[in-house]
């Protein structure tokens, strides 16, 4: 019984079919997949979203690094518990979980944080 018997068999009995391949690997097969686009996968709303470097160590706890990309959506709406961008008391930036009533110059709401290794 040669490979192809064998994968037709496995394909009749479980009914997904097997790839064979033989010799080198086409590079041109890869060109029919689509890329992965981080525009898509992050922003949900372009004309609403800004990318910003977060700076400090007080977020750990939540995943969020010196050095972290954070994505800030200002048309989503905070939900309890979750990271959001406001203005302090000083006039400057900063992340915080947001609480009813806490925070009244919410500037955006974090939708994701991509980190660097």
């Amino acid at each position: 019984m040669d490979n192809v018997t064998i994968l037709d068999d496995a394909t009749n009995q479980t009914g997904t079919a097997v790839g064979v391949h033989a010799g080198f690997p086409n590079p041109a097969s890869e060109r029919s997949r689509k890329s992965l686009d981080i525009q898509k996968l992050l922003v949900t709303s372009p004309t609403s979203t800004y990318f910003f470097r977060v700076r400090g160590h007080s977020w750990h706890r939540l995943g969020i690094y010196d050095g972290d990309l954070a994505v800030i959506d200002r048309s989503k709406t905070p939900k309890i518990g979750k990271p959001v961008i406001f203005w302090n008391e000083t006039g400057e930036l900063c992340i915080a979980q947001w609480q009813p009533g806490m925070y009244s110059q919410i500037w955006g709401v974090i939708t994701a944080i991509v980190h660097q290794y």
